[in-house]
């Protein structure tokens, strides 16, 4: 039976010895604080919580020596054949994105000598990391809802098609239970999140735009919810964000004037609401012409009502120097 690689989960070489484990498992400790995604998802803080337990394992069992004996003597029994991590270099982006299929942490088939330790491929949650890496790094900015339950993806899947797999198995969960507005917020809020996650790290690539049409599907999925349940403010406002940030990525700026429209009923119902103010800034700032200084003004109220210091207020922050350039 396969077993999880506690080596592959800290990123660390077998033969790493126990300074650098230490210092491994500190930085993807802090990485996957869920305190840093405070505003996200119920459901990728979740996940962030569950990534920081397989973490938490791994450090335990390889800071141990007696421990880390018997772990690596059942890694040498696993498999007679170890697809080690190329540590070399990656080739040089040239400044485009990689393509589609482009593995980042490619491998090398190697046969196992005696003294040499082997293992199964990737741990389960793993697969996810780049997503919560991406939303860790900049703000989420989507409701809460309970998570689909999901089956565990392979380890061949890649870490964004985890999030796909979510996203299918919500909307299956969501279509058998169609009366069921929390089904159908979750759904909206998955599809909501993976093409959020491409929008701030790569806003102007093809893969953002071939993304465009899922916003409209998130909109259909938040008007489901609307439906059901029309007092949701929370769902109203990401839906004007849906429609607003389509319409800002196509030019079609009767999407902008929509997504306003229920964001400013959002923010009407939840005067304090720090997200559906942000949203509401960002969909002020994408009308044509950009209604800058409203935007400002909106992401001034953030900084008042948030914490200092938080993401948030960091954000809102951000966003008026950069509006104001």
């Amino acid at each position: 039976m396969a077993i999880q690689d506690y080596y592959e989960i800290l990123q660390v070489s077998p033969d790493a010895d126990s300074d650098t484990i230490c210092a491994a498992y500190r930085r993807l400790r802090d990485q996957y604080d869920p305190e840093k995604l405070s505003g996200a998802a119920k459901e990728l803080v979740e996940l962030a919580q569950q990534r920081l337990a397989v973490i938490e394992e791994a450090h335990a069992a390889l800071s141990d020596p007696q421990r880390r004996a018997q772990y690596d003597a059942q890694r040498r029994a696993a498999s007679p054949v170890e697809e080690v991590l190329d540590y070399r270099p990656l080739p040089p982006a040239q400044h485009t994105e990689r393509p589609r299929n482009f593995n980042p942490r490619p491998k090398l088939a190697q046969p196992l000598s005696t003294d040499q330790i082997a293992g199964p491929a990737v741990a389960v949650i793993a697969i996810v990391a780049v997503a919560l890496t991406a939303v860790i790094s900049g703000l989420i900015i989507t409701g809460g809802g309970r998570t689909p339950i999901a089956a565990a993806p392979t380890a061949t899947a890649s870490m964004m098609d985890a999030l796909e797999t979510m996203i299918a198995r919500a909307r299956e969960f969501a279509e058998q239970n169609e009366n069921d507005a929390q089904a159908w917020l979750d759904y909206a809020n998955l599809l909501y999140d993976s093409v959020q996650i491409v929008r701030e790290q790569v806003p102007e690539s093809v893969l953002y735009q071939q993304r465009l049409p899922r916003w409209i599907e998130a909109a259909k999925a938040y008007e489901r919810v609307l439906e059901l349940d029309p007092e949701n403010a929370v769902a109203r406002g990401d839906l004007g964000a849906s429609r607003c940030f389509y319409g800002a990525g196509s030019g079609d700026q009767t999407f902008v004037v929509e997504g306003l429209k229920d964001l400013e009923a959002a923010v009407a119902a939840r005067p304090e609401d720090t997200r559906l103010l942000l949203n509401l800034g960002l969909c002020l700032s994408s009308a044509q012409p950009p209604r800058t200084e409203e935007a400002i003004e909106v992401w001034k109220r953030i900084i008042t009502l948030a914490p200092t210091g938080s993401p948030i207020a960091v954000e809102a922050q951000r966003l008026i120097d950069q509006a104001r350039k």
